[in-house]
C-alpha cells in the first residue's frame, strides 16, 4: 500500500466487493490491516437469483464482521438500452458513479477494486485488439483518480492459493465460465497459451506495461505543450488552429490528443485530417457526443447538446425590454452621425418600420438587399462573401420587419431600410453581442 498511498495508514478507503474471489481477498487483507474502510456492493441485476444471492452473500459477511456497507441494486440492462452503450460498459458506468457518489458524501478519501496482475494483462490484449495505441496498452493504473488497485501486485494463480490457505469464502460468478465476453475469451485462450513459453509472463508483461506507461507521460509532457499552443478556447468551447496543427510534427497524434477525450476515435481523426488538407471548409465530423466543424483556419468542437437554439423574439415597441435581452440599445429620434463605419450600429428609416417586429434565426434560403447594393443577396452567400465562419453563423440573428429583412443584427443592414433624404427620423440600434 505504501507503494501507491502515500499515506495509506491515514486514509479512509471504501472497497468495491463483488463476493468474487479477487475481491474477497482483498476484504481479508484489509480486514487484517486496521485500515480505515467499508464496503460498497452493486447488484447489477443481470444474473437473476444469483445476482441476489452474491449480494445476500456480501450483506451477510459485512454483519457477522462489523463491517459497514453500502448496496445498490441496478437495472443494468435497462440503462444500456437508454444510453445505447453495451451491458459491460453500462455496468461499469453505474458502478463507478456510485462508488464515486458514496466517497464524495461519506469522505472517503480512496476507491479500492480488486483488478490484479492478469486483469492487467487482459486489459492490455483487449486494449491492442481494440488499437487504442499507447495509452491503452499501458493497462490499469494503481493509484488514478482516488481509484487504487492495491491487487496489482500479484495474479490470479496466487490471489486462488491465498484464499484456500485462509479458507475465505466467496462466490464464483458463473458468467466467468463463458467465452461470450471478449475478457474471457482472452482468460480462458490466449494468456494460458504465454504463460506456456513463460511462467511468469504476468510479471514480466507488467515490466514492460509500467515502462509503456513512463514513455507516454514522457510523451505527453511534449503533446500537451503543442497542444497549448495551437488550441484556444472561446465560450467554453474548443477552438485548434489548423495551419498550426498541419505544419506540427505528427498532426494525427496532436489531434488525437487534443479530440479523445470527446469520443473521437483515430479513424475520425483521419477523416478530419483529410479535410483539413482538402480545404473543405463548412464539413462536419461527429463523435457520440460532440461535433467537430472544419473552418478556414481552425477546427471547432461543440457539443451535440449545445444545438442552436430556435429563437423567434416578438418586438411591440422601442420600449419593448426584448430589446435589453438581445442585448441592443435603442435611440428611436436619433439626430447625430448617421454615416459611421461601424457593423454594431444600425441607422434606420424609423418610418420604413412597422411594429410588431420579430428578431429570429436566419434559415437558408433568407435573402435581403445589402447596404449599397440594388440586388438580393442570400444571407448564406453574405456570410460567405464576408468570411463569416460556420461556427458564428449558428449565433447570427436578423431583425425582420413586416417579413422582410430589416437587419442582420452585428453585421449589415439592409438597403430598403437605409437613410435618404426623405427620412424624416432615424431610428439608432446599437448590438452589443460583438463586443
Amino acid at each position: 500500500m505504501e507503494t501507491i498511498v502515500p499515506n495509506y495508514k491515514s486514509e479512509r478507503y471504501l472497497l468495491g466487493v463483488s463476493g468474487g474471489m479477487d475481491s474477497m481477498a482483498m476484504l481479508y487483507l484489509f480486514k487484517q490491516s486496521g485500515f480505515k474502510y467499508a464496503v460498497a456492493n452493486v447488484n447489477f441485476s443481470l444474473r437473476g437469483a444469483e445476482s441476489d444471492t452474491e449480494s445476500k452473500f456480501v450483506k451477510d459477511y459485512c454483519e457477522m464482521n462489523n463491517i459497514k456497507l453500502y448496496q445498490a441494486t441496478f437495472e443494468t440492462s435497462d440503462f444500456a438500452r437508454t444510453e445505447k452503450i453495451s451491458t459491460q460498459m453500462a455496468a461499469r458506468d453505474l458502478r463507478y458513479n456510485w462508488f464515486n457518489q458514496i466517497k464524495e458524501k461519506e469522505n472517503f478519501s480512496k476507491i479500492a477494486i480488486a483488478h490484479h496482475l492478469d486483469d492487467q494483462v487482459e486489459t492490455f490484449f483487449i486494449n491492442l485488439i481494440r488499437g487504442t495505441g499507447i495509452a491503452g496498452m499501458h493497462g490499469i493504473s494503481s493509484n488514478k483518480h482516488s481509484i487504487i488497485r492495491p491487487l496489482l501486485f500479484t495474479d490470479r494463480e496466487k490471489l486462488s492459493d491465498f484464499i484456500k490457505e485462509n479458507n475465505i469464502p466467496y462466490k464464483e460468478d458463473s458468467s466467468n465460465a463463458s467465452d461470450k465476453y471478449q475478457r474471457n475469451y482472452i482468460r480462458h485462450h490466449i494468456l494460458p497459451e504465454f504463460k506456456k513459453l513463460r511462467t511468469d509472463f504476468s510479471d514480466s508483461l507488467n515490466q514492460s506495461v509500467n515502462q509503456l506507461q513512463q514513455v507516454e507521460n514522457y510523451a505527453l509532457y511534449h503533446i500537451n505543450a503543442e497542444i497549448n499552443s495551437i488550441t484556444t478556447y472561446k465560450n467554453g468551447n474548443l477552438q485548434i488552429d489548423t495551419n498550426q496543427l498541419i505544419s506540427s510534427h505528427s498532426p494525427e497524434l496532436i489531434l488525437y490528443y487534443c479530440l479523445k477525450d470527446y469520443n473521437f476515435q483515430l479513424p475520425h481523426i483521419k477523416d478530419i485530417i483529410k479535410l483539413i488538407e482538402d480545404k473543405k471548409v463548412g464539413s462536419t465530423i461527429q463523435s457520440s457526443s460532440h461535433e467537430v466543424l472544419v473552418d478556414r483556419h481552425f477546427l471547432f468542437l461543440k457539443s451535440k447538446e449545445n444545438k442552436k437554439k430556435t429563437i423567434n423574439i416578438v418586438i411591440n415597441s422601442f420600449s419593448d425590454s426584448n430589446w435589453k435581452e438581445l442585448n441592443i440599445d435603442t435611440n428611436d429620434n436619433f439626430e447625430g452621425n448617421y454615416k459611421v463605419n461601424d457593423n454594431n450600429l444600425a441607422f434606420i428609416d424609423a418610418n420604413k418600420l412597422e411594429f410588431p417586429l420579430v428578431v429570429r434565426n436566419w434559415n437558408d434560403g433568407d435573402f435581403f438587399y445589402p447596404l449599397g447594393m440594388k440586388n438580393k443577396k442570400k444571407i448564406s452567400d453574405f456570410f460567405i462573401d464576408n468570411k463569416i465562419s460556420r461556427d458564428k453563423k449558428d449565433d447570427i440573428l436578423i431583425l425582420c420587419n413586416a417579413g422582410e429583412i430589416a437587419w442582420i443584427i452585428g453585421y449589415r443592414i439592409d438597403n430598403r431600410y437605409a437613410i435618404t433624404k426623405q427620412t424624416t427620423r432615424i431610428i439608432k440600434l446599437k448590438y452589443n453581442g460583438n463586443n
